[in-house]
């Protein structure tokens, strides 16, 4: 097996592990087990234990930040609710890789900083979103309303999609249509406020 999918294949097995008891109690015997690999041959490829997060948690965080620009860029109209399927697609598709890059929201970890930096970028998104004309106002918020409703969307979909996969019974196009009607109001809350 060439080496690039070899490593693509200790991460997916290392994002399990990761996700059913957090970093600490992750063991990379497990993990190594698992993936059906040596111990030495993950050290050689990812360094260490935290190298192996960290690429986990990059490749992770890469995928839902790219899948969230790709639905961005679909027509006006019909923007929002891509977005918003898309990232619960993702969170559906990776439950393991949501379940780390949550937890790593509220640990004290050096990694806890990238995974706010990927945060950011995805607010900073959904802020461009509501400001280029995605909102139901003709020329979008203007900061810092949009900056203020782009948070509380992100909270949101955080809160929804925690809960989401907790519940377990609830289809997600119906998760979808509670998410976009949410992040309407508060876009027309504050387009209200604005005007």
């Amino acid at each position: 097996m060439p080496r690039s999918e070899r490593e693509q294949a200790i991460l997916e097995v290392a994002g399990q592990v990761f996700a059913e008891g957090g970093y600490e109690r992750a063991s990379m015997d497990r993990i190594a087990s698992r993936a059906g690999v040596s111990k030495p041959l993950i050290y050689a490829y990812f360094d260490s234990k935290e190298g192996l997060y960290v690429a986990y948690v990059e490749r992770t965080g890469g995928d839902l930040v790219q899948r969230l620009v790709a639905a961005d860029a679909t027509e006006a109209r019909g923007r929002l609710r891509a977005v918003i399927s898309e990232f619960l697609a993702f969170v559906e598709e990776h439950r393991d890789g949501w379940t780390v890059l949550f937890r790593e929201l509220s640990a004290r970890r050096p990694l806890a900083e990238q995974v706010a930096v990927l945060r950011a970028e995805i607010v900073a998104e959904v802020q461009q979103m509501l400001e280029g004309g995605g909102s139901p106002s003709p020329g979008g918020l203007l900061p810092p309303a949009s900056e203020g409703v782009a948070e509380a969307i992100v909270g949101a979909g955080e809160a929804l999609a925690n809960w989401w996969l907790r519940r377990g019974d609830v289809r997600r196009e119906d998760v979808v249509d509670w998410y976009v009607g949410l992040t309407r109001a508060a876009i027309t809350a504050a387009t209200r406020r604005e005007g």
